[in-house]
């Protein structure tokens, strides 16, 4: 291939080929450096935090894409050992592989950096590393973090196309400071991106509402691992048996599944006060039985109240990722009252499975194009609203023809999204830089 030839190749979705996935590994100590690399193949470097459980499946994915090679740069080495989450309130040890399949190194500063909150993530080695590799884009995930602003102006003064992903929103109220700070400096900091991986609706609205065009915006939603969802999908019946026994479940209860850390933020109180409500109407309706799978300060409390009204209630604590699977299978439907929850990806898992989603109006996963779309897959109430949220629960349980129509949709929805949308999008993007 000439020259020329190379530089005018687009990259094609067509070059993703997830089915050899599993076949190749590729580490760190295998890359090429940059006098190595074929001058046919874009060079897309993408800066990290840390190893992300549900990352993992688009960094694999990327780097089975015959147009690019990838590397990813991975700021500290948080989740990798066994770590407390305070939020959870546990002691949380990943059971799955986070580094196969994709290449990939570790900052220098990454061993020193044991919390991954704004401030710590600062490793002013990034330029250099990025230097070394010498891409043609860079993808940041995030911009408040230290070293994705480092790696920012490595790129604008390398003239290299900067492209970014997350999951802001508009929906929960920030501070009065923090609203006029992001009025006048986000506009500014958002032009210097050439454009914008966008997880949904919401992330969309949050950006072109600081002044981002959305010719500039390539859907990419968040991946989890689907093949392990799929697999349980397709097994979904004797999953479920296999767990409602095993906790003491009957087949023909209502089973409301709820995943997340059982914080102040993810209101887990409204679904208790919720299955007081609905044990005062069993008699009237399918017996309820609500499953909440997580950890976090105020389970003990949670456990307390349980056992002593005698409610219909089951507390795993936490569950690793590799049996929250057959958890979903259990369940009719997933319920996640958060009151602040950029884009929780237990609705895309919980979609994958085939769940419908009650959901409170601050979770920022809902809209017409995303993964919880109110009257097809999704039922939306006002957050805090326990009547409308026990209401909505009745209304589902006495309608199982609703419940099923929305079940389909579900799966139909997570089929639109999957990771070869994630991958797509990201293509797109990396050649709409190309061609800027």
């Amino acid at each position: 291939m000439s020259d020329a030839d190379a530089k005018n190749r687009k990259v094609s979705s067509e070059d993703f080929s997830p089915a050899s996935s599993s076949k190749e590994v590729v580490t760190t100590h295998q890359t090429s450096e940059k006098n190595q690399l074929r001058d046919d193949k874009m060079r897309f470097a993408l800066v990290v935090s840390h190893p992300i459980q549900h990352f993992t499946p688009f960094y694999r994915a990327l780097a089975q894409c015959e147009g690019i090679v990838l590397k990813v740069f991975f700021c500290c080495r948080v989740g990798l050992e066994p770590y407390f989450d305070r939020e959870m309130n546990t002691q949380i040890a990943w059971n799955m592989d986070l580094l196969s399949g994709y290449d990939h190194m570790f900052l220098p500063e990454a061993s020193e950096i044991t919390r991954s909150g704004p401030l710590k993530i600062r490793n002013p080695s990034v330029g250099e590393e990025l230097a070394k590799f010498d891409p043609q884009v860079v993808l940041t995930h995030g911009y408040n973090q230290l070293t994705m602003l480092f790696a920012l102006w490595w790129c604008r003064r390398n003239k290299v196309p900067a492209m970014l992903i997350g999951d802001s929103e508009l929906l929960h109220q920030r501070r009065v400071g923090v609203r006029f700070a992001k009025r006048v400096l986000l506009p500014l900091l958002l032009s210097q991106y050439k454009c914008f991986l966008t997880t949904g609706d919401n992330n969309e609205a949050y950006y072109a509402h600081y002044g981002v065009d959305r010719r500039r915006f390539f859907r990419s939603p968040f991946t989890i691992d689907e093949a392990n969802y799929r697999a349980a999908a397709d097994n979904r019946a004797q999953l479920r048996q296999a767990f409602r026994q095993a906790h003491g479940i009957g087949p023909d209860e209502f089973v409301v599944l709820t995943v997340g850390k059982l914080s102040d933020r993810k209101r887990p109180y409204d679904l208790l006060a919720v299955a007081e409500t609905l044990k005062s109407t069993a008699r009237a309706s399918p017996p309820f039985h609500i499953v909440y799978a997580g950890d976090g300060a105020n389970i003990e409390d949670l456990r307390t109240t349980v056992a002593a009204k005698k409610l219909p209630v089951t507390l795993l604590g936490f569950v690793n990722v590799d049996r929250l699977a057959e958890v979903y299978c259990a369940a009719d439907i997933l319920a996640h009252p958060s009151e602040l929850d950029p884009h929780p990806l237990v609705l895309s898992e919980a979609a994958c499975v085939g769940l419908p989603l009650l959901i409170s109006d601050r979770v920022g996963a809902a809209g017409p194009t995303d993964i919880a779309r109110e009257g097809e897959n999704a039922v939306v109430y006002p957050c805090g609203d326990v009547q409308a949220l026990a209401d909505a629960l009745l209304r589902l349980g006495r309608e199982p023809e609703t419940v099923e129509r929305m079940s389909k949709a579900s799966l139909r929805i997570f089929r639109e999204l999957d990771t070869r949308k994630s991958v797509d999008g990201a293509l797109a993007a990396i050649e709409f830089c190309r061609e800027a």
